[in-house]
Formats: structure tokens, sequence, C-alpha cells
């Protein structure tokens, strides 16, 4: 494989991650912006904003005492377990493709049973920071449907990125826009109505089967579990590789303990049979993994050893 180039701003530089050579650009420091390439593709990772989950929802049937060591390893709150929220911008030669939009900005929060939610992504901001407007975004690629993934497609019913083909799955369109959803966490269901029904008036593209190629080097992968229709991405130029594995594991525990379960899957043995495949194709394609919940910029390689997963971000 060819030597994989790398592009990070001053505030990356200075966190200590290495992946292979990194060199500087002239871009303003800013945590929230994160660069690098692959093959012929500029990619981009933004931070969106800034969650947090609790231990009992991310791993809900470990045991205490297995769990333990985790957190000492990864040195993390049971209670509060940080988590970014992304988006990734893949620039080709001829296309700017963005994968997920962020939960959205709004000047208006959404009022919910009574509670108010602001909406104050920051992602149209770090795009304009790094010279991209959104007319000029040519495909939108929405993984699957849930509010931090989606949230950013539209503005204040304004449509975001006005020029763009956007491109789901068909199973997840069909499912969370029939009564198959009807059970789903109702404010997830309102997000759906804001931001996913009102694509059918506009350049919507289905994605169909197992495997899909959106764009030449960009291939869309089901990943069934977390919701029916989750998709990964696969990336691929002049020999190196980049696969996008959205919410397939929420933390990195959950690539050395693939039976550990999480309370946002929609199905459970299916969203284990998906890490299986994802870890196989990523081992198979000597591919970086970039995961969207990850300490950003959620880059790294899952390495096995003794059939045992284990994340780095070392190659």
């Amino acid at each position: 494989m060819k030597r994989r180039k790398f592009i990070i701003n001053t505030g990356i530089i200075s966190s200590g991650i290495k992946f292979g050579s990194m060199f500087k650009v002239n871009l303003p420091s800013n945590p929230d912006i994160h660069q690098f390439e692959v093959g012929q593709f500029k990619c981009t990772i933004l931070r969106d904003l800034m969650f947090s989950y609790k231990a009992s929802d991310y791993f809900i049937n470990a045991e205490e005492s297995q769990l333990e060591k985790y957190v000492n390893r990864y040195n993390f709150n049971p209670e509060k377990i940080e988590s970014p929220f992304i988006a990734l911008l893949i620039e080709t030669p001829t296309k700017k493709v963005l994968i997920d939009t962020g939960s959205g900005y709004s000047e208006n929060p959404i009022t919910f049973r009574g509670k108010t939610i602001p909406l104050k992504g920051k992602l149209l901001r770090l795009l304009n920071q790094i010279g991209i407007n959104k007319e000029s975004i040519t495909d939108v690629i929405i993984t699957h449907f849930h509010p931090d993934h989606i949230g950013g497609i539209f503005s204040d019913k304004e449509l975001n990125y006005p020029n763009a083909k956007f491109h789901v799955h068909e199973n997840e369109w069909n499912y969370w826009t029939s009564s198959k959803s009807d059970n789903e966490n109702p404010l997830f269901k309102v997000f759906v109505e804001k931001n996913i029904q009102p694509l059918s008036n506009y350049n919507l593209s289905l994605i169909k089967g197992d495997e899909f190629d959106i764009e030449s080097g960009i291939t869309s992968i089901i990943s069934e579990g977390h919701t029916p229709g989750q998709v990964a991405l696969n990336l691929s130029s002049e020999g190196d590789s980049l696969l996008y594995t959205s919410d397939a594991f929420l933390h990195p525990i959950h690539i050395e303990e693939l039976n550990w379960r999480t309370n946002y899957d929609n199905d459970h043995e299916l969203a284990r049979k998906t890490r299986e495949k994802l870890l196989s194709i990523a081992h198979t394609n000597n591919s970086m993994i970039n995961s969207f919940h990850f300490d950003f910029p959620g880059l790294g390689f899952a390495k096995k050893k003794n059939n045992k997963w284990k994340w780095t971000i070392k190659e």
C-alpha cells in the first residue's frame, strides 16, 4: 500500500496523534477540523458538537468487573462518556461529498414535550472556515436517520445543500417513513419529519442492495443492526482506503467486545454481525477506520491478534 498522506491543522498536531507522515497546511488553528488525504481524495472531518453518554447505555450487558478494566484503560467517567458528533467531507477531482450533516443549527429551538432543545451545531460554520460554501456540495450521503446525522439537512425549513443529490439506503427510507418505525423514540421521529420526509421533494437517490457504488471510489456497505438501513462507506483511491463505520461501533470497546450491546441499536444480533463484517473488510483492505463517536477525529486501525480485535491509532 502506498504511504498515506495526512494533512493536520495545528490544533491536532499538538494532540500527539500519529498517523504516518504529517505536515502542516495554512489553516486556522481549530481543534474541530482535521484534514488528511486518501489517495486523490482530500478528506476533512468536522466536529459539529460534543455530547455525552452513560456506560449503562453504551454497554448494557457488561459485567461491572469486566467494564472496570476498560474504564481504567480509556480513562472515562462511566456517567459521562464524551462523544463528538462529526461529518466527513470528501473532495474528489470532480465532487464535493458530505457524509452526514450533524445535529443542525437553527435560530429557533425545538420544543418537545415541554422541553426546549437548542440546535447549535457548528458544521456550516466550519465548512465556511475551510472555504466550502453549502451551494458547492454536490452530494450528501446520510448513513442513517438518527438526529445527530440528519439534523443539519434543513435549517428553519431551508435546505442547507440546495444543489446536492441526497443518497440514503432504501431500507432506511422505507423503515422511517412507514408505520414500521412507530415505536421509535418520538423525538427521533420529529427529526425525521423535519429533515427526511421533505427530501422526497428534492434530488433524492435511494441506495439499493448490500454494496452500491455511489461515486467512483465511494461504495456504500449495508450495516444494519443499529438501524435497519444504516450504511458504512468505503473510500478507495490510488491504493489507499478508509472505512467510515458511522455508528456500527459507538466506542472502541465495541471493537474488542463484539457482544456488548447498546441501548441505541435496533437489532442486537444484526449489530454484532455488522461489527464482524466491517472489521473483516477493514482487515482485508488494510483500511484506516473513521468512527463517528470515537474521540475526535475518530481515526485509527483495528488490529487482530489471537482472534481478538483491538483499536489503535497507529498503523
